[in-house]
């Protein structure tokens, strides 16, 4: 796909990408209070919004129009950003190389750590631009089936260096990145059980996942390999690996086993996959009712290794077990929201005999080769159904409109109706997770998947990513529904006080998403963010109307709170301290500072 752009639309995408990431920088980096910006008495560019100039060493100027929103954030308004230096040069601001590399005093940056941004920058731009080159509007995008869409994202909405994917080459990028758009196989490799283990939800053994998986004539031929290899095959669990995984880390972390023959390639599927904006979960798109695949690929993305926690991976089908019996037993969730769960049905991790014996080695060592197998969203959606993932909403296209204004106009809902009737799919069934049950998924927008009528109405929202996403409230005294839990998945699940536990929403639903289209929606539609966060608030009073004694259950989760801690994803990434820790979830999250919590009460200036 990507020989046939021509060298100038390269180009152009290449320049439009920089740009929107400058723009995002400016934003982000200001709300994280990394960039202290001050009002512009002269501004450079004409707009509506206020000016405002960041002045960094040697004499460097930015200057960009912007307004607040929610939580204190910075609105950017495209094409407003300049730069401007000391001998009265000036220019668009659209390199944020060039702005990482002026401010590096500011941001802390120097030797090897400023080399590492300015490299990992510069493939989120080169991935940004890729999916620039190829644009779509924002009607074509809400059409495209889900697993396809991802292919058209820009990624993470609060963290700028978003697709850096260290340890994805050129070649790599073009082949295997969602901007890519390629189908591709995945290695299979049957992998001695003195190293594996199994785990399934009831009612799915291994023989059961294997034939639902592959075809018969796929099957004999991997069993013949495993016998030709001087194994015997029921010795051998079987399991799906990330190509890139193979090449670049299997091959050589697990040289002695693959020579001894504990592990045998049985080679590559005859299924091909698309990867979703992870980059290690993929989905089947020979074969829509298979599952898909969560697999281990150690590159470097928005904070991690995109590895597999062993505990947690093994943990996946017990703990889908467990909130399933509850979904299927609540009526709100079942019934009356819909609010479906994508389970985590089967998994096998993999420990490596040396690495795995060494507790001290940076996580990642200990992350190497796992997959999950989740239920594939195609067979849950009917015919007079589409699935939109939650990331995609807030997607422009090239005139300017967003995916959430084409649905809103589509439906023939009031933006006040459609927003509400959003707002109250997501969060009503999270409140109730939380409240009743003592749970915290991580819903973020890219966990978080709507169904709409054929004409964009809101029905219903779906939620995945269990293993290392769900959490439990640490109560006193524990909740007996978390007694239920199995052994091995309760010894492994993170438990947090209840204000923490709040963050999964404050952090991933208000001002993850909710932040954003309350601007896309001022922008597009003149809706108020006053009127759209009051919304917010009376869905959750009116749950607490509904349950007051689950409401009341932890005293000290205050949702109205006139403050909250301020999560700066960005501040946790530049530092990069993080990324060789033994415990991947050590000191994670930043917080810096407080905002005034937009659930409190409206802000007198109209900011939310």
């Amino acid at each position: 796909m990507t020989e046939q752009i021509s060298p100038r639309d390269r180009a152009l995408a290449w320049q439009r990408a920089g740009t929107l990431i400058t723009e995002k920088m400016l934003g982000e980096l200001s709300y994280e209070y990394l960039f202290e910006p001050v009002a512009d008495p002269e501004p450079v560019t004409e707009g509506t919004e206020p000016a405002w100039r960041l002045d960094l060493p040697e004499g460097v100027t930015y200057r960009f129009r912007a307004r607040h929103g929610a939580f204190r954030c910075w609105v950017v308004t495209p094409g407003s950003a300049t730069r401007h230096t000391a001998d009265g040069a000036s220019g668009p601001a659209n390199d944020p190389r060039i702005l990482v590399t002026d401010a590096r005093t500011v941001l802390g940056l120097a030797g090897m750590r400023l080399a590492d941004v300015l490299s990992e920058l510069t493939a989120t731009v080169s991935n940004e631009a890729l999916r620039l080159a190829r644009p779509i509007t924002a009607a074509e995008l809400a059409a495209l089936p889900y697993d396809r869409a991802d292919g058209h994202l820009t990624g993470h909405p609060r963290i700028v260096v978003n697709k850096g994917r260290v340890g994805f080459s050129a070649a790599d990028r073009e082949r295997l990145a969602p901007e890519a758009r390629t189908p591709f196989p995945v290695r299979w490799a049957a992998v001695h059980r003195e190293l594996a283990s199994f785990r399934s939800v009831p009612g799915l053994d291994e023989n059961t996942l294997l034939a639902e998986e592959l075809d018969p004539a796929t099957r004999e031929a991997f069993t013949a390999r495993v016998t030709e290899a001087g194994g015997d095959p029921a010795e051998y669990v079987w399991m799906p690996i990330h190509p890139w995984q193979w090449d670049e880390v299997v091959g050589t972390l697990y040289a002695a086993e693959i020579a001894t023959g504990r592990i045998v390639l049985l080679g590559d599927s005859d299924d091909t996959y698309v990867p979703h904006q992870t980059v290690r979960t993929l989905a089947n798109v020979s074969h829509p009712s298979r599952r898909d695949v969560k697999t281990a690929c150690s590159v470097r993305n928005t904070l991690v290794y995109r590895g597999l926690n062993s505990a947690a991976t093994l943990a996946g089908p017990a703990v889908t077990e467990w909130l399933l019996k509850i979904h299927e037993n609540d009526e709100l969730l079942r019934d009356e929201y819909r609010f479906d769960l994508l389970g985590e049905v089967a998994a096998v991790s993999v420990r490596h005999p040396l690495f795995g014996s060494l507790p001290d080695l940076p996580y990642r060592f200990h992350e190497t080769l796992g997959v999950l197998w989740r239920e594939p969203l195609r067979t849950r959606v009917g015919d007079d159904e589409r699935a939109i993932s939650l990331a995609t909403l807030p997607y422009r296209d090239q005139q300017g409109e967003s995916v959430v204004a084409h649905l809103v106009k589509t439906s023939g809902m009031t933006p006040e109706d459609w927003f509400g009737t959003l707002y109250d799919l997501i969060l009503t069934p999270l409140l109730h997770w939380l409240y009743r049950y003592g749970v915290a998924f991580c819903p973020h927008s890219q966990n978080l998947i709507l169904i709409t009528d054929p004409d964009g109405r809101p029905l219903r929202v779906m939620i995945k990513d269990f293993a290392q996403g769900v959490d439990l409230v640490d109560s006193d005294p524990v909740l007996p529904i978390h007694d239920t839990l199995g052994e091995e998945a309760r010894k492994d699940m993170l438990r947090w006080p209840a204000p923490l536990m709040a963050q999964s929403l404050f952090s991933s639903v208000f001002s993850g998403q909710i932040r954003f289209l309350a601007e896309i929606a001022h922008d597009d539609f003149g809706y108020p963010r006053p009127a759209m966060w009051e919304q917010v608030r009376t869905i959750i009073r009116a749950y607490a109307d509904r349950f007051p004694e689950d409401a009341k259950r932890y005293p000290d989760l205050d949702l109205f709170a006139p403050d909250v801690e301020r999560v700066c994803l960005n501040r946790e990434h530049l530092a990069g301290e993080g990324f060789e820790r033994v415990d991947r979830d050590e000191e994670f999250d930043v917080r810096f500072g407080r905002v005034p919590n937009p659930l409190h009460a409206p802000d007198p200036e109209g900011r939310w």
